[in-house]
């Protein structure tokens, strides 16, 4: 996200509603499609909602607001709103029982702390999560720095490594090894070609939103 960081969970700007209208009509895996998750800010949720529009006017489908896949830093503009204004905004679209869950979803603390180790610990939960869920393909808009987090590309230092994430840039990943502890993802071969990256041969992570 580019623009002012202390402005609280704004919406998706002008340019970021164009290009997922673009995504909505290039995306070629609707038909795949188990489910669609969104972090709980509100530019992932719109992004989810214009971009996957095909799968959600499908059938009664709804976008699942996952706490663990928002944002990792702690300004206003990364941090969600609260749960009563997202229900209000999006409830007849995004199932929101996982925020409900965590009601400390939007508090930067805890799991949500902006600190490399929690960041760590909840990628990997949020990894697991997934891995467990009985849906075979499911696309999750979540944010670029987290998904560094998410896909394992960062190093010891916590600098994001092998590329940022553009603004509703798709990549497709599998667990590999399948029952590895930490529910591990390796980026597709597909995936690979379809951004021009060299690879495979690392583990990673997601799908990024505007």
């Amino acid at each position: 996200m580019d623009g002012d960081q202390t402005i609280p969970d704004p919406d998706l700007t002008p340019k970021g509603r164009e290009q997922c209208e673009r995504l909505s009509t290039t995306f070629p895996y609707f038909d795949r499609i188990d489910l669609v998750c969104a972090s709980p800010i509100r530019r992932a949720i719109q992004t989810a909602s214009i971009s996957m529009r095909p799968y959600l006017e499908s059938g009664d489908n709804k976008i699942l607001a996952l706490p663990l896949a928002q944002e990792a830093p702690a300004e206003p503009a990364n941090t969600p709103s609260g749960i009563k204004q997202l229900q209000e905004e999006y409830g007849n679209i995004v199932n929101f029982e996982r925020c409900v869950e965590y009601t400390d979803y939007d508090s930067k603390k805890g799991i949500f702390d902006p600190d490399g180790t929690s960041l760590e610990a909840r990628a990997m939960v949020l990894r697991k999560f997934l891995r467990d869920r009985e849906e075979d393909e499911i696309v999750i808009v979540s944010h670029g720095q987290f998904l560094h987090y998410v896909s394992r590309d960062v190093d010891d230092q916590g600098n994001q490594i092998n590329g940022d994430w553009e603004n509703t840039e798709c990549r497709s990943y599998m667990f590999w090894p399948v029952d590895h502890v930490d529910a591990l993802l390796q980026e597709t071969e597909e995936s690979f070609r379809r951004r021009n990256a060299s690879g495979p041969g690392k583990q990673m992570g997601s799908a990024d939103g505007a």
